[in-house]
């Protein structure tokens, strides 16, 4: 007996002295630097990277680069079955619809600059809707954010209407987050839009060259055909797409560049595009004026975010303990009447979990930021200041939003299209 005990001791003992060992090797592992090489590169001088702040490189070698839109994400907000904001599940979700719409266009911006870091495409913008011309399009949804953690889904589709990929991202913001003086002006989010980034590139590189440039030519035709759709519909053709219900599009063909029909096509094209160009100041302005406060209401509602969220895991293990334990009194046949207890003092475990939303609106020192966040999320489409756009000698006043102008330039130029191509009619 005492054998068997000795032996049992000199076994913990030696289990516990190799779980030292791990521990001391580990340790002697993160005492090193990162630094693997030293000294003068022979290619030239190159920029080091800030430490703490390790980023993926990308090599890209093809001659084809496509254009990306990236619309506005969507925010997210619970539907009813008629399609309208259902306000209880909004409350349900502590979801605060102001803040999300400022999200919506915020997170598309991000998006967009990560996506600019990889150096693999040609021209990157946010756009007002899916409806704006281009090679692949970056879809977003946030399917949730409490500036502790956000979870977005994306899905990246092509001209074809092919889609690429599917895949939801999610990062949580460390309390730890704003003791770093270095990180002050830096985008606590920053790792989730590097994580899009890197996954549309990976996706962007298992496709061939000849791929790339039938989605360059399909998003041609499929602008030529809507000004002319008995011109130009006839070179692509709709196919079914295995799992989707809506269709793909498949060239069958294409037409000359010389057609004078579709130089013109081109030349509106080009306008449309210039326009879209223009719109990435609007946003970009609109990132700017809303930087300061969102970063103040980030930095200060982290950690009531992080707060709530452990209340409400502990509830949830509260609540979970509490029906094992029913569960096991129905079973002995004993008196369930402690149990109840517990499971009532659970569910009143919810009352210590306050929402976001309603510790912002209490807080007086966010009180300000919460007004200017809802003057500014107000709208998911920014509005921008009226312009005219000159095409063809002809001035074309656009006013209202940044999904109104763009509609008001491509009918005005529909009309111009319409003129030029049947000369005798007047506008």
């Amino acid at each position: 007996m005492k054998r068997n005990e000795t032996i049992k001791g000199l076994t913990r003992k030696a289990g516990v002295a190799i779980i030292t060992a791990a521990i001391a090797l580990a340790g002697c592992q993160s005492t090193q630097t990162n630094v693997t090489s030293v000294g003068p590169t022979l290619g030239g001088p190159q920029t080091g990277s800030e430490l703490g702040n390790a980023k993926k490189s990308y090599n890209y070698t093809s001659n084809i680069y496509l254009d990306v839109a990236v619309p506005v994400f969507d925010p997210g907000l619970p539907m009813d079955e008629y399609g309208n904001i259902d306000d209880e599940e909004v409350v349900e979700q502590d979801i605060w619809p102001q803040v999300r719409r400022l999200e919506a266009n915020r997170f598309a911006i991000n998006t967009k600059r990560a996506l600019q870091e990889t150096k693999a495409f040609g021209s990157v913008n946010v756009t007002p809707d899916a409806n704006a011309s281009a090679d692949v399009y970056i879809l977003g949804k946030i399917n949730y954010s409490d500036t502790e953690t956000v979870e977005i889904g994306v899905r990246i589709m092509d001209a074809s209407n092919k889609v690429w990929s599917e895949e939801e991202f999610e990062y949580r913001v460390s309390e730890g987050f704003y003791r770093d003086a270095f990180r002050k002006d830096g985008n606590p989010y920053a790792p989730v839009f590097d994580q899009i980034a890197a996954h549309v590139y990976d996706v962007l590189m298992e496709k061939s060259e000849r791929e790339k440039r039938q989605i360059e030519q399909i998003a041609d035709l499929r602008y030529a055909a809507m000004y002319s759709p008995e011109a130009f519909a006839p070179f692509l053709e709709k196919e079914k797409s295995w799992g989707s219900s809506q269709p793909h599009f498949e060239l069958t063909g294409a037409p000359s560049q010389q057609d004078p029909m579709y130089q013109r096509v081109q030349r509106i094209q080009a306008k449309d595009n210039q326009f879209v160009d223009s719109l990435q100041d609007s946003y970009e302005t609109f990132y700017a004026e809303t930087q300061d406060v969102y970063r103040t209401y980030q930095k200060e509602t982290l950690p009531i975010a992080a707060d709530i969220r452990r209340k409400k895991e502990k509830r949830t293990q509260a609540q979970a303990l509490a029906g094992i334990g029913l569960v096991a009194s129905v079973l002995l046949g004993k008196n369930s009447g402690s149990t109840v207890g517990q499971v009532g003092a659970a569910v009143a475990g919810v009352a210590a979990a306050v929402s976001l939303a309603e510790a912002v609106k209490t807080n007086k020192e966010l009180h300000a930021v919460r007004d200017i966040l809802e003057e500014k999320g107000e709208n998911l489409d920014i509005k921008i200041t009226p312009q005219v756009v000159e095409f063809n000698d002809q001035n074309i006043e656009l006013t209202g939003t940044a999904s109104e102008q763009h509609t008001q330039l491509r009918q005005r130029l529909y009309e111009i299209y319409q003129v030029e191509s049947t000369p005798d009619q007047q506008l």
